[in-house]
This record gives structure tokens, C-alpha cells and sequence, in this order.
């Protein structure tokens, strides 16, 4: 008796490709949360990680789902109320001792009896466990959207990186479970590079932000210039007003990736390094 969880596929390292893995059919949007990957198996009634170890600080968790996971296996994440460092998280995670806070966010159920169900009915049978539980420490990771198109993806991520999301899962709403596999019916939109860059002028904004900064504009070691944004609106005005708070200084930027040409893709503002100097820019 084991169980293998599905392995997502990067979306922007799928677009390089000459054929693309991603199928052309709707996938559902849900975010990506930043806590540790568990499950609890109906065969031997254990929250386990994704390597299989059991978690004996969530141990209390368990009679909540006893009763209600009779025939497949409940997929969550574990998370922390009220911490959203994922070193601390780990941390306590990590120990035997109780998490007191912990609770888990349900975003998949594999039917053990129907295991070539796909997205919907396994979604369906998850949310509707979690109602039965009706616990503020078992919660439904929400459905943000359901689309192919793959512009509605990134519009969605840049979305919960505004609110500092890890990012986007993408799930194939036509296709079964595929334990232990990586392929097109699981996706993530992730930062998955972080650099720092030095600020060297602003660029005003229009639309939402006229009359306040649109951009950073920044430099790598290189001479590449990125146009970063991501900052908050108080940010923003401060900025705009007092250029001297942020030109010249280094910022920590997250992207999904660093392209051959050197930019960025979907740079996002992180945080202000002043314990920096343009020595230390990538």
C-alpha cells in the first residue's frame, strides 16, 4: 500500500518547447499555497508528506477526517494560521510536538475504487468532505477560475502575486489523477528565480496609476534594463514623490524565469535591499 502524488509540469518551461505538453481544454485555477503537501489515506488513516512520512505534529487533524475518507485519499496542503514564513512553518511542521495552528486547505481527492476520475467529480467529492467535516481547520481550496486560455493564466497569477502568493496551480479539468507521473494535467505559474537589480529611474504610470510610479526602472550587472512593478499603491506615491527613497537603491525581483536574452519573465517587485550596493546586483 503507497501512494505517489502527481508531479506538476513548469508552464513556461512547457512554452519553450516546440510542442508543448499543455492540452488544449479547460484547466481550474487554484492558488499555489506555500505550506508543506500532505494527504491522509483511508487505507491506514495517516496525514502523511509528500515523501510518505507521517506528520505527528497534525496528528490531532486526524479524527476530523476519520468517518468521512472511506474510499480514496484526501490531497491538502498544511498550513500555519497567522504564518506565512515558509522557514517557520517548516520548522514547526517538522516537529513531534502539536501545531496548534495548523489546519489543512483540501485541493484534490483520489478514488481509490474510480481511479480514472477526472478533475470535476474528484473536486466534487473533496468539497463535499470537507462540508460533511464542517471545520474551521478543513477548508476547500477555492476554484479561481476555469479556462484554456493561456493568457487567463498569467493575468491570474500576476493576481496572487499582487496579494504575495506563491503563485497558480493549473489542473486539467478532463483528466484523471496520474500518481507518481508529471504531465500536462498538472501545471504551476511560479517565481522561480530571484535576482537583485539596481533602480536607476521611474517611469510614470497611466491608467490605474496616473499620475503615480508605473515602473522601476532597473539594470542587472549586465546593462539589461527591466521594467519592474509589484509595488504597493503607499509604494508607489512615496516613490513618485520622493524618487531619492528608491533610485539608486537595490531591489530584490522575483520572475518566473531568466530568458537567453537576459530579461526577465513577469518580473515582480520582492523588496528593497538596503543592506545592499550595486556591488551585489546579478
Amino acid at each position: 500500500m503507497s501512494f505517489s502524488p502527481q508531479l506538476a509540469l513548469h508552464l513556461h518551461k512547457e512554452e519553450d518547447k516546440k510542442k508543448p505538453a499543455f492540452v488544449d481544454e479547460p484547466y481550474a485555477i487554484f492558488e499555489k499555497y506555500d505550506g508543506w503537501y500532505g494527504y491522509f489515506d483511508s487505507r491506514d488513516k495517516v496525514i502523511r508528506s509528500r515523501n510518505g512520512r507521517a506528520v505527528p505534529s497534525v496528528e490531532h487533524l486526524i479524527p476530523l477526517l476519520e468517518g468521512h475518507v472511506n474510499t480514496g485519499i484526501l490531497i491538502f496542503e498544511i498550513l500555519l494560521t497567522d504564518i506565512k514564513e515558509f522557514s517557520v512553518l517548516n520548522g514547526i511542521l517538522n516537529r513531534k510536538a502539536k501545531a496548534e495552528n495548523a489546519y489543512l486547505r483540501v485541493h484534490d481527492y483520489y478514488d481509490l475504487v474510480d481511479r480514472g476520475a477526472n478533475l470535476s467529480p474528484r473536486m466534487a467529492k473533496a468539497y463535499q468532505i470537507v462540508d460533511n467535516i464542517g471545520s474551521p481547520s478543513v477548508l476547500a481550496a477555492p476554484i479561481l477560475g476555469v479556462t484554456r486560455d493561456l493568457d487567463a493564466w498569467k493575468r491570474k497569477a500576476v493576481e496572487v502575486w499582487e496579494y504575495g502568493a506563491e503563485g497558480i496551480i493549473l489542473k486539467a479539468l478532463n483528466s484523471p489523477y496520474a500518481e507518481g507521473k508529471r504531465n500536462a494535467g498538472l501545471m504551476k505559474i511560479k517565481m522561480e528565480v530571484t535576482v537583485d537589480l539596481l533602480v536607476v529611474s521611474l517611469v510614470r504610470g497611466d491608467g490605474k496609476y496616473a499620475g503615480t510610479l508605473g515602473a522601476l526602472r532597473c539594470v542587472d550587472k549586465a546593462g539589461n534594463v527591466h521594467m519592474i512593478s509589484g509595488m504597493s499603491d503607499t509604494q508607489r506615491k512615496e516613490w513618485w514623490d520622493t524618487p531619492s527613497l528608491i533610485v539608486k537603491h537595490i531591489v530584490e525581483v522575483q520572475a518566473m524565469c531568466v530568458l537567453k536574452n537576459g530579461s526577465l519573465r513577469e518580473p515582480r517587485f520582492k523588496a528593497v535591499r538596503y543592506d545592499k550596493t550595486e556591488k551585489d546586483i546579478d
